[in-house]
């Protein structure tokens, strides 16, 4: 009974506190305009009620929880009001999870204080910014939050963990989809820390194995989300910490559910996975076996998530997915194309423009992207069908012009330069991207490969300024993507479950030694920009 009181009083005074604080935000400056952005006072309502609990029920809680979640709370806030870059963050958490170690909560695998420390402040700092990237969607965090927080609850954090479930739900209640307030970073690394010293203290009145494996399956939604969205930003060559639209519930959303269904699914994963931690701890359920299911449970649908195509692009999942021999050119070509959108404006013709992968990368540059294409049945996406050594369009049309992997194509490559200078206004800018050293392929139409001087020339004599040429990527890259493609031949049958992991291991580790040491002679590929003359 005493639990449900503490509980009850958490929800209600999370509730009203909130309430309290959306009339604050509406009466400011900041949030108080019709077009102004939901307010992101959350963090500090839960906060106040938090110490009203404590206060009216003398909750023990160890220094060290308190300390470093107030500190969280407070590098949050200060997030909230004046972002603070992505390193310097990651840093002051580092240091805010180091002084609670100080304090005690400390992990006691080891026996080693430096090593359990160490370690202790991996788990703490990676579920302060889990939670952080699981707070993207109206509801999903406050509800997700509180179900891992009872979880723990019910492994033997004590009472404390329901103060923070319940002041969860309290929010939830404003939270809730459609959102009148969020949590902001004040809350998110408030309650990510919270989460992980619940886990902490939980290890030490267990063995290892339980100690591990039942807190790391309540918060196992909130980490597949970081570790999911991690992967995917690799792959698609986007810095991790850069915001994107493309997280599980994203993802569900574009499967075709709501909001409200696609939170309900990820809540019902971590309620599973928070029941199967509880069972672990209490001795119902082996570890290693609900580890297993977790982690496979986990494997499955990432799977089925990553080949959602959030972007219209053809790459997400297929056919550049991690496991395919061109994953790392794809990705390459991408992060080519991002460096180049800034010099990307007004009136776009893409020359050969395919599937149009790259359109979403200049989406709110452009005032109009054209795509033109030969093949009408292949390339439905095209807007224009024609000849690139005739292109259908008037002179002095287009403010940028581009064309990616086409100029090996074409018999004539000097005139087809000559045709993107013409239909460029004066002053309009060329991105063009061509092989140096690569396969056979689409042929017959197959008749060139291009050295940066080559390049160079064919524009300036077709009347082009040229800007810049630049690698994409160096010897290791063009050596283990020419690799990778040799070896695609056997993934086929039984074959595929070797092939497929050596195709991604040979692909990072060309990735790592191009890091290490670029030769751009003998690049795969080179970016050419240039400008009409004025």
């Amino acid at each position: 009974m005493t639990a449900f009181i503490l509980f009850l009083t958490a929800a209600t005074l999370s509730a009203l506190l909130t309430a309290f604080a959306r009339v604050l935000a509406h009466r400011s400056a900041r949030f108080g305009t019709p077009d102004a952005p939901v307010p992101t006072l959350g963090g500090p309502a839960m906060l106040a009620a938090f110490f009203c609990v404590f206060y009216l029920f003398s909750i023990d809680m160890h220094p060290g929880v308190m300390v470093g979640a107030l500190c969280m709370a407070f590098i949050g806030m200060v997030d909230d009001w004046r972002p603070f870059l992505p390193l310097h963050k990651f840093v002051l958490t580092v240091l805010v999870a180091g002084v609670a170690v100080y304090l005690g909560i400390c992990l006691n695998v080891f026996g080693i204080f430096w090593m359990d420390g160490l370690l202790t402040l991996l788990w703490m700092v990676w579920l302060c910014h889990a939670f952080n990237v699981f707070d993207m969607a109206d509801g999903l965090s406050a509800g997700g939050g509180a179900i891992a927080a009872l979880s723990l609850w019910g492994m033997g954090a004590g009472d404390w963990s329901l103060v923070m479930a319940g002041g969860l739900l309290g929010f939830l209640i404003h939270n809730g989809y459609p959102a009148r307030l969020y949590m902001g970073d004040a809350g998110s690394l408030m309650f990510g820390f919270g989460l992980s010293a619940m886990g902490v203290l939980i290890a030490r009145e267990q063995t290892v194995v339980l100690g591990w494996v039942g807190p790391f399956l309540a918060v196992g939604a909130m980490s597949f989300e970081a570790v999911f969205i991690g992967v995917m930003r690799f792959a698609k060559g986007r810095p991790i910490s850069r915001a994107s639209r493309d997280h599980v519930a994203h993802r569900l959303i574009k499967w075709g559910r709501s909001v409200p269904g696609a939170v309900g699914l990820i809540w019902v994963a971590g309620g599973v996975l928070g029941g199967l931690g509880a069972m672990v701890v209490q001795g119902y359920l082996s570890p290693l076996g609900a580890l297993g299911f977790g982690v496979m449970g986990a494997w499955g649908v990432g799977w089925l998530l990553a080949r959602v195509d959030m972007e219209g692009d053809g790459v997400d999942g297929r056919p550049a997915g991690l496991w395919s021999k061109n994953w790392l050119i794809h990705r390459l070509m991408r992060q080519g194309m991002a460096s180049v959108a800034g010099s990307i404006h007004g009136r776009l013709l893409d020359v050969g423009c395919g599937t149009r992968p790259y359109a979403p990368l200049f989406a709110g540059r452009v005032s109009r992207y054209i795509g033109v294409e030969r093949d009408r049945a292949r390339y439905v996406q095209a807007d224009i069908w024609g000849d690139v050594l005739f292109l259908p369009v008037k002179d002095n049309s287009f403010d940028t012009v581009l064309c990616n992997q086409v100029l090996e194509h074409v018999p004539e490559p000097q005139h087809m330069m000559g045709e993107m200078a013409r239909v460029l206004k004066t002053g309009g800018t060329l991105i063009l991207t061509a092989p140096h050293i690569w396969e056979l392929h689409e042929v017959p139409h197959d008749y060139y490969r291009y050295t940066p001087y080559g390049l160079r020339y064919l524009a300036e004599k077709a009347g082009l300024i040229v800007v810049d040429v630049r690698a994409l990527a160096g010897f290791w890259v063009t050596a283990g993507a020419r690799f990778c493609y040799y070896l695609a031949r056997f993934d086929r049958g039984v074959l595929a479950l070797l092939i497929k992991p050596m195709l991604l291991a040979v692909q990072l580790g060309a990735w790592v030694l191009d890091k290490l040491h670029r030769v751009e002679s003998e690049a795969w590929n080179f970016l050419l920009i240039a400008q009409k003359k004025q």
